[in-house]
């Protein structure tokens, strides 16, 4: 029976683990100011010598106290409207209009090498065009996002408070196509009050040039702003890179991450005028399976004086430490080996600042059970993105744990420490119970009587 209880506890202690001594590695971490909770950005080295789950991790204050953790959630993108850019504008008199969409544009029109409309002239032919402007030519050249939406201003006064206006676009002022189709204006003023829509949307139209027709006849432009689609800035995220090494196939080549990240966007960089279709696969170990992860075409090119390289390539998050680039076989073989780089987000975590620091990070125990709580246990009256408010904690540099490192490995090398001691306790088991059979069989042989 105690031999059953020695087992029960021998297996039940490296799960226990809630001390800095029995974690391979730690770092310090320093907290700023008074706040009880605080968070801090996963070092490199957790995803390299954790478990791959990060169910090891913990932190300790200077008591060698364990401190109550959570994972923070996903940070939410950034997201900015970006503000409206004036664009030039030249009117178009009746005359002129009617031309346009009849092969020509009745008008002169020059432009830089870049195709910025410099100057407009009407070409009348017979009797002269009549004052009035029924059209406008709007230069979108210099704007290079997808024009989202155009906000108008014009000349309001009885009669153009509500107007409605056609917008067509072209990139070479011959061919135009419809983008919008008596889009309703507005400006109405009673006292203080004020209804206005200036705003037609375009829906990520892309095109060099403009053209804005109104009603009623009255109906005079004055301004056209563009907007662009809002800027998303994702959250900051880390990049590793990584030398290819040759694989056993042709136009393969594999790369080491130091570490199983998890990725969320991939580049492969080549040399210079090089493109090449290429099929990237991870994997964590030579025991398992390539799966594919994404295929892409990668370049680097130099036209007009710059070079040109391919974009990172977004993909699902996939933890992965290898990486097998192969080459299309309908494709050349590259000129030098190619690199590699993984965009990656580190995971954060929340933690309770109690007791007295310097405080710990320590992971690296194989045995030690699960000690992360959620989120919103941790926070009292969670809301999402509560965590991402908190004062972000320093991690200083990762070190090994010397003593642990020293005694244990130079005896064991990497051979897991409860194995080993469950093992030993095995062994001694079956001798105690050799020798009790042992000494049972004699008793039983110098038992009087035995032999009878």
């Amino acid at each position: 029976m105690k031999m059953m209880h020695a087992l029960a506890l021998a297996a039940a202690l490296p799960a226990m683990a809630q001390s800095p001594a029995e974690f391979r590695f730690d770092a310090p971490v320093a907290v700023s100011g008074a706040d009880a909770l605080n968070r801090l950005t996963l070092p490199f080295e957790a995803y390299r010598d954790a478990r791959p789950d990060l169910a090891d991790l913990r932190l300790f204050n200077a008591q060698g106290e364990a401190l109550p953790i959570a994972f923070a959630g996903e940070p939410a993108a950034v997201r900015e409207e970006p503000r409206p850019v004036a664009l030039p504008i030249f009117p178009i008199s009746a005359q002129e209009a009617r031309a346009v969409g009849q092969g020509a544009l009745d008008v002169t029109v020059r432009s830089d090498a870049s195709g910025t409309i410099v100057s407009v002239h009407g070409r009348p032919a017979g009797r002269p065009a009549p004052a009035r402007t029924a059209a406008w030519l709007v230069d979108a050249s210099a704007f290079k996002s997808p024009l989202r939406a155009l906000t108008l201003a014009w000349d309001v006064h009885a009669g153009t408070e509500v107007a409605k206006v056609n917008v067509e676009a072209s990139d070479d002022l011959r061919a135009w196509r419809g983008v919008a189709f008596q889009a309703p204006l507005m400006r109405l003023e009673q006292g203080e009050a004020k209804i206005e829509q200036p705003r037609v949307e375009l829906g990520g139209t892309r095109a060099k040039y403009l053209r804005i027709t109104g009603a009623p006849e009255a109906f005079m432009l004055t301004g056209v702003r563009a907007i662009s689609d809002e800027v998303v800035t994702r959250a900051p995220r880390s990049t590793r890179a990584a030398v290819a090494q040759p694989g056993t196939k042709a136009g393969e080549y594999m790369f080491d991450l130091g570490a199983r990240l998890p990725i969320e966007a991939v580049r492969v960089t080549l040399a210079r005028n090089s493109v090449a279709p290429i099929t990237l696969s991870v994997r964590d170990d030579a025991k398992q399976p390539w799966r594919t992860l994404t295929a892409a075409t990668f370049y680097n090119l130099t036209r007009e004086g710059a070079t040109i390289e391919s974009p990172a390539v977004e993909v699902a998050r996939t933890p992965a430490r290898h990486v097998r680039a192969q080459l299309d076989s309908r494709s050349p073989a590259l000129g030098a080996a190619p690199g590699l780089e993984v965009q990656w987000r580190p995971a954060q975590v929340v933690f309770v600042a109690r007791g007295a620091g310097p405080y710990r990070l320590a992971f690296g125990n194989r045995q030690a059970a699960r000690s992360i709580l959620s989120v919103n246990e941790l926070i009292p009256g969670y809301e999402p993105q509560a965590e991402m408010k908190l004062a972000e904690a320093r991690v200083g540099d990762v070190r090994a744990n010397a003593a642990e490192e020293s005694a244990w490995r130079s005896l064991m090398g990497d051979a897991n420490p409860r194995k080993v001691v469950l093992w030993a306790i095995l062994v001694v088991a079956v001798m105690v119970l050799a020798g009790m059979a042992w000494r049972l069989s004699r008793q039983m042989r110098d038992a009087p009587g035995a032999g009878k």
